[in-house]
């Protein structure tokens, strides 16, 4: 927008966040130039970072030549490389811990690439270069964005907006006039659906969070049998790749469904006591990490302090482990006949076995 001929752009920031490149190859996620238990110098090489980062299209993606595209057609190939990746950000999860010599090393990194691309102007740079925790919130990939600054119609301004008018925006110390208002900031992170969700005795989900959104796992909620959940409160949201644990998600929903079509059960729920004993352990794990620093994040609701209730406590290789098997013993199971073993013993024999023809040794 910047660029184009006769503008004048306003940039209104409550305050400054970590604007990076590409997150896996620019700061060393996951490689050796990044990892501080490698071989390697721990002194990152600033000339490699550069060369990398020009090879990054503004889409984040590397470009692929016909030759790489070739080699991709043969599936264990293809296969290989998908999980060098997955390798990399799961390994990566080590820069989340607060304190460690990863993290640091990531914050050195980080500070010079912004302080390079604001061409280290002192007034720039103590505005837009944050001093709280890296990735206390999610790291914000920006090609561009520091660059346009420097530009002589792109300003930015701190004080915060009092009221926006038909015409302008006011803040506590200006009022800009403007032809045109982009948001960019501002949803709703409380979990809640968009939809009456109604459980026993009359409890809604609604209710239940109103104050802090509590689930069992990110998949469930006490309180309301049969109520499954992709990316609840505490969910994978800030490990990389959703899709692998909405992968793992929906195959913990399917082995539930299996269980209560194959057993009789009616319905089950989440015990108050197993979601409480989660939650509180989860935050103790939280404040090791670096999602619980000093920043306002919608991690924490918007908060600058308070608990953790997005992100999953521990790495997502944690979460698969943890959901890779049911764990009845955390949930109320209603069974639909007064006898639970009705359903599973039927008439004495197993369908199997009753089916002429087949193998009984």
């Amino acid at each position: 927008m910047a660029k184009l001929e006769g503008t004048d752009v306003t940039s209104f920031q409550r305050e400054p966040t970590w604007i990076t490149p590409s997150l896996g190859s620019t700061l060393g996620i996951g490689n050796k130039d990044g990892d501080p238990d490698s071989e390697q110098d721990e002194k990152v090489d600033m000339e490699s970072v550069k060369k990398e980062n020009k090879a990054v299209e503004n889409n984040f993606n590397p470009s692929y030549s016909e030759a790489d595209i070739a080699r991709f057609s043969d599936k264990s190939e293809h296969r290989e490389y998908r999980r060098m990746l997955q390798h990399g950000m799961n390994r990566g999860f080590r820069l989340f811990i607060k304190g460690s010599e990863h993290n640091k090393k990531m914050t050195e990194t980080a500070t010079a690439l912004m302080r390079e691309k604001l061409n280290n102007d002192p007034d720039l740079c103590s505005k837009l270069i944050p001093t709280w925790t890296f990735a206390c919130r999610r790291l914000t990939p920006g090609e561009g964005y520091l660059e346009s600054f420097l530009l002589p119609n792109v300003h930015l301004t701190q004080s915060p907006i009092k009221r926006i008018t038909s015409n302008a925006i006011e803040t506590e110390t200006d009022t800009h006039e403007i032809d045109v208002l982009v948001c960019a900031t501002g949803f709703d992170v409380s979990n809640v659906p968009r939809f009456p969700v109604v459980g026993k005795q009359g409890v809604s989900i609604a209710e239940k969070w109103a104050d802090e959104p509590e689930s069992y796992l990110s998949l469930a909620c006490p309180d309301m049998p049969n109520y499954f959940i992709f990316t609840g409160p505490n969910a994978t949201v800030g490990h990389g790749s959703l899709l692998t644990s909405l992968q793992w998600s929906a195959e913990w929903m399917i082995k539930w469904m299996r269980k209560m079509a194959s057993e009789g059960i009616k319905s089950v729920t989440p015990k108050q006591s197993a979601t409480d004993e989660f939650v509180r352990y989860g935050d103790q794990i939280q404040q090791t990490l670096t999602w619980t620093g000093s920043c306002r994040s919608w991690y924490k609701n918007h908060r600058r302090d308070g608990r953790v209730t997005a992100t999953w406590p521990g790495s997502a290789l944690l979460y698969r482990q943890m959901i890779s098997e049911l764990r009845p013993e955390d949930f109320d199971i209603e069974y639909r006949s007064r006898n639970r073993f009705s359903e599973i013993m039927g008439n004495g024999f197993t369908a199997y076995e009753l089916v002429e023809g087949n193998d009984l040794a």
